[in-house]
């Protein structure tokens, strides 16, 4: 069932029983209010005709020879009948109406007003009332007056046809005009589920929901399915642009790899000085995939949440750590540092000693022989700070924006160090968001640049 007919039914059901339960309050009330005018009538003749026989039989009338006289008798439709103690009759007012049959016997006399409906096969129902009639403390009769509620039950008869004609048609507008605005209130849903659908079928993340409306709950929901798909077309172009450069940065060594093999099987009587340089390239090769391999992991595991193991780590430490590690490597450049005196953060010490590796060796790399890297850890405010800093061969501001992005590698970079992967620095910048911090970049071609991070400082 569908949220529109659901919520269609909602509406109907929640109205009919607002209707209903009104037009049934009118209803009863309407017939009441009849009943209530037929007792008044009842009560107003009969005690009119109660005065005159008691007057009567005070003044020695016998109760045989008592006659009902009114003018309104024709008039009210009021039919009259005096019987005595036994409910037998005595005198009417009419003869051409059968008197009613008398509630009660000798034995269980009326001493108060009695009101009742009675039905009856032949004439029907309607309204008695009997009032004892006395002379003195003796009971010498009744007045048994009553009408008849034919027409009355006609008239409420049709009124009721016509209010549950009144529900009907007010019942069906309402379904129609509910419908229409659920159908008004959930059109953009369908608009979402439409372009959703041809997403699926297309994958095409650039399509997006057009809104036109009132920003409430729906609009939002509307800017927020266009900002889903704006954050999907950047995932899915990150991954194919991920998929296609991971293919082409591992196709590189694999063709190497397999082109060396293959001279290696043709030529079995290669002399050793080619055999070696052969297998030395190899060798390299497989180094460089390794190390792809191993920052492809790096960065799945980004993706798929990992959390750093957090504890107070001091970071001049670490950059001691890192300083005496770059020392074993064979460089033709000149590094400093300046740990600083009991900078601390809050952090994983081994990735914070990847990340300070990571921008190091990319100092190294891009710096030519006989220049000058630095490392320096420091405090600033609320934050600790490393800095790395190179007289390398420098960035333009085109090169800045792209820095981070996975495997991207500027032309001076990939001219000068053909085996770097383009994947170090998105790792250090996942590294430093995973410590709370901030990784800024400042470079000018030909001069160098300098890296400097921002990580909370512990107190």
């Amino acid at each position: 069932m569908s949220i529109r007919f659901r919520l269609t039914l909602w509406y109907t059901t929640l109205f009919a029983i607002l209707l209903i339960t009104s037009t049934s309050i009118i209803y009863v009330a309407h017939r009441n209010s009849h009943y209530e005018e037929i007792d008044r009538l009842l009560s107003g003749v009969s005690l009119h005709l109660q005065e005159e026989l008691e007057r009567n039989l005070r003044q020695g009338v016998p109760i045989e020879e008592l006659r009902l006289t009114s003018e309104g008798f024709a008039i009210t439709g009021v039919y009259a009948v005096v019987t005595d103690p036994r409910g037998n009759k005595v005198v009417a007012n009419t003869d051409m109406i059968p008197p009613p049959p008398f509630p009660y016997s000798s034995v269980h006399p009326i001493t108060n007003d009695f009101i009742h409906t009675v039905t009856d096969q032949n004439a029907g129902r309607y309204r008695m009332l009997i009032k004892p009639l006395h002379l003195g403390s003796r009971l010498v009769g009744y007045l048994q007056t009553e009408i008849s509620l034919k027409r009355i039950d006609q008239a409420l008869n049709r009124f009721g046809w016509f209010i549950a004609g009144i529900d009907l048609v007010s019942l069906i507008l309402i379904f129609l005009g509910g419908w229409w605005l659920a159908r008004q209130a959930l059109y953009r849903v369908e608009i979402i589920r439409q372009t959703a659908k041809a997403i699926a079928s297309s994958q095409g993340f650039d399509q997006r929901v057009y809104h036109e409306g009132p920003k409430d709950e729906l609009g939002e929901l509307t800017d927020t399915f266009n900002e889903m798909l704006d954050s999907l077309e950047k995932a899915y172009k990150s991954q194919s642009r991920f998929i296609a450069d991971a293919s082409h940065e591992l196709r590189a060594p694999l063709t190497t790899i397999r082109g060396n093999l293959d001279i290696l099987q043709r030529n079995r009587n290669l002399p050793p000085e080619e055999r070696e340089e052969i297998v030395q390239d190899t060798r390299n090769e497989v180094i460089r995939m390794t190390k792809i391999v191993s920052d492809l992991l790096s960065l799945a595991r980004a993706d798929a949440g990992q959390k750093a193991r957090m504890q107070v780590v001091n970071l001049s430490e670490v950059v001691r750590e890192v300083v005496a590690e770059l020392g074993t490597w064979e460089k033709d450049v000149l590094i400093r540092s300046d740990p600083g005196k009991g900078v601390t953060t809050w952090g994983d010490p081994d990735l914070i000693k990847q990340l300070l590796l990571i921008l190091m060796e990319n100092a190294l790399r891009y710096t030519p022989e006989g220049g000058e890297v630095r490392l320096m850890a420091s405090t600033e405010g609320d934050h600790a700070l490393l800095r790395v800093a190179d007289t390398g061969i420098g960035m333009n501001e085109e090169e800045q924006a792209l820095l981070f992005e996975r495997f991207y590698r500027g032309e001076k970079a990939r001219s000068m160090s053909p085996e770097g992967t383009g994947l170090g620095l998105s790792i250090a910048k996942w590294i430093v968001e995973q410590h709370n911090g901030e990784i800024l970049v400042s470079s000018r071609p030909g001069q160098g640049s300098e890296f400097t991070i921002h990580l909370p400082k512990v107190q």
